[in-house]
C-alpha cells in the first residue's frame, strides 16, 4: 500500500471515530485524536505529531490530551534520553473501558435512588424508567462480562 493510500485512509478513519466520539459525547478534537492513537504509526505520539497530523492548534491538543489522560483512554509516555513527551492508547484500553462498566452502573444506581427519593408527583416515568435500566443493567452486566470473557478465551486472547 502506498504511503498516500495509507494517509488517506487513516485521515478517513480518524474522522469517522471522531465522529463517533462526538455523538458519544465527547469533542471531535478528542474522538480525532483517539482515532489517530489507534492506527499511527509508531503508536505513541508528541504533541506537536498530533496537532500537525489532525490539523489541530497545539492548545486544542493540548486541553483534549488532559481530558483523555483524566478519563484512562491516553497514557502519557516517556523514551529514555527523550524529553519530549508522547502519547498512546494505554493497552487492552477497550478491555478495561467496558471492564469498568459495572463502576458507571453503579453510579446510576445512586442517581435513581437519590430520584426515587425525589420522585415527582407527575410524570414519574422520568425516574422510574432510570430506575427500570439501572436494574436491568445491574441484572445482566455480569453475564455479558462473563460471555465476553468465554468469548475472549476461545478467541486466544
Amino acid at each position: 500500500m502506498t504511503s498516500s493510500r495509507r494517509t488517506s485512509a487513516h485521515d478517513a478513519f480518524a474522522a469517522e471515530a471522531a465522529q463517533f466520539w462526538e455523538y458519544a459525547g465527547m469533542s471531535r478534537a478528542a474522538g480525532a485524536i483517539l482515532g489517530h492513537l489507534m492506527v499511527c504509526e509508531p503508536a505513541a505520539q508528541t504533541q506537536a505529531e498530533l496537532a500537525s497530523a489532525l490539523r489541530l492548534s497545539s492548545g486544542a491538543v493540548s486541553t483534549q490530551l488532559q481530558a483523555l489522560i483524566t478519563s484512562g483512554l491516553v497514557e502519557r509516555v516517556r523514551r529514555l534520553g527523550v524529553r519530549t513527551q508522547f502519547y498512546q492508547l494505554p493497552e487492552g484500553v477497550w478491555l478495561k473501558l467496558m471492564g469498568s462498566e459495572d463502576v458507571r452502573i453503579a453510579k446510576l444506581r445512586a442517581v435513581s435512588d437519590a430520584g426515587l427519593a425525589a420522585l415527582p408527583a407527575t410524570r414519574q416515568d422520568r425516574i422510574t424508567t432510570l430506575d427500570l435500566m439501572v436494574r436491568f443493567f445491574e441484572a445482566e452486566w455480569p453475564r455479558v462480562m462473563e460471555r465476553f470473557d468465554e468469548f475472549m478465551r476461545k478467541e486466544g486472547s
